[in-house]
């Protein structure tokens, strides 16, 4: 996804929040705060991707807070409402492909700049697809199965991914829930995961290697890229993914999101708001 000039303010957002998180001695969050913009300032160019600038100063706001999850508590808080919201409305979406996929994307209305109300009007209104490769996607589920790799997005979503992971492993993929290698942002980790009571019920489960938002393959473990190499299909969700691996244009990979901010809507074609289910190729 081509970077565009209204990201950086949202950046500039995204380091505010992190350090107010990561630390309330002020002296030290104006550090990891003026350090975090050098590195806005030195990335942010034509080519670069919102998601890689943010995993670099994530990396830096650690390392001078010394706080390793700066957003624990408010993941915490996300999966305990998203398991709420999840039981409230999973009776609507019944034992079907397109309908496991709704049910799915549907947990990524959750972000870290939206009120719980917001959230919960989002799920209240249910999905419409404003792109939808369900059908091509279906087409390649029913042929030989083989590996599938579901890259998980944010802490509170595995609740809305449980069904479509146990659907796809009833057609006999051999299906593996990705997290990430460590705490980035407010997306699922294994910690996370098993925090939920949902690590078992989700295994196999690996994780990236990386703490990346959305996924880097330069920054992964040798063990996941050899995983990545021999995957037949990738699902990966939520926007960091997109902007991360959209430019690879690898038929494998299916996004299954919700466009939150104009950028991505702008690069996907769609309206702010939108929820896709689109294609890599």
């Amino acid at each position: 996804m081509k970077i565009q000039d209204e990201c950086y303010a949202c950046l500039v957002r995204l380091v505010d929040l992190t350090v107010a998180l990561a630390t309330s001695a002020s002296q030290v969050r104006e550090q990891a705060k003026q350090a975090a913009l050098g590195i806005l300032q030195e990335e942010f160019m034509p080519g670069g991707i919102p998601a890689v600038i943010a995993s670099r100063f994530h990396r830096v706001i650690r390392e001078i807070t010394g706080n390793d999850d700066p957003f624990a508590g408010r993941k915490a808080k996300e999966m305990e409402m998203l398991a709420q919201l999840c039981g409230e409305v999973a009776r609507l979406y019944d034992e079907e492909l397109e309908s496991l996929l709704k049910l799915a994307v549907l947990g990524n209305a959750v972000d870290f700049f939206r009120p719980e109300s917001e959230v919960r009007q989002a799920m209240g209104r249910g999905v419409e697809w404003e792109i939808s490769a369900a059908p091509c996607l279906e087409r390649l589920l029913q042929g030989p199965p083989g590996l599938l790799l579901y890259l998980a997005d944010n802490a509170g979503e595995q609740f809305f991914d449980r069904r479509l992971v146990g659907w796809l492993r009833r057609q006999h993929w051999r299906v593996i829930y990705v997290v990430k290698g460590g705490p980035i942002q407010n997306d699922l980790t294994k910690k996370d995961l098993e925090a939920s009571g949902l690590l078992a019920a989700m295994e196999p489960v690996v994780d990236t290697g990386a703490r990346t938002v959305g996924f880097v393959a330069a920054e992964a473990s040798a063990s996941f890229l050899r995983l990545y190499q021999q995957a037949d299909l990738i699902l990966a969700k939520g926007m960091g993914h997109f902007e991360t691996m959209s430019h690879l244009h690898d038929a494998r990979i299916f996004f299954l999101l919700q466009a939150k901010c104009r950028p991505v809507a702008q690069s996907l074609g769609v309206r702010v708001g939108s929820y896709v289910l689109a294609q890599g190729a």
